[in-house]
């Protein structure tokens, strides 16, 4: 693994939370990073990676699952930590003609943007645990 850069991963199998929350996704993936000496191994830590703007909606196991509502999309998201590294893994099944080609669009940009929040998230949270004790 590459330090300080979101790699695509295998969808974890530990990951439950999310592989319950879909049966058949159209969609799915996982990114993954190194987490660094000192920095949060609690999930909850990394829902900023989505900017705190989806609601948690269960917690298990060293996973967090989100509910990301977009366009008609059943959508979600969720954090595990695994080891030494954090894992952000999406599952989306589009709903009718409107949420496929709202979708159609979005995937093409989607794995940039879930890798760029992820890489963002864990500058701030090594900024944060590099701090030196007062």
């Amino acid at each position: 693994m590459v330090k300080d850069k979101a790699l695509a991963a295998p969808f974890p199998e530990r990951a439950r939370l999310i592989g319950e929350a879909l049966e058949r996704p159209d969609y799915r993936d996982a990114y993954a990073m190194e987490l660094l000496p000192g920095m949060p191994r609690d999930p909850a830590a990394w829902t900023g990676i989505l900017r705190d703007a989806f609601p948690v909606v269960g917690r298990r196991d060293g996973e967090v699952l989100m509910k990301v509502s977009a366009s008609g999309l059943d959508a979600w998201a969720s954090i595990l930590v695994e080891g030494e590294r954090v894992i952000l893994c999406s599952s989306v099944k589009a709903n009718g003609w409107r949420s496929r080609a709202y979708w159609g669009v979005v995937r093409w940009v989607h794995p940039f943007m879930a890798r760029l929040m992820m890489v963002r998230t864990h500058r701030r949270l090594a900024g944060l645990t590099s701090a030196p004790s007062p």
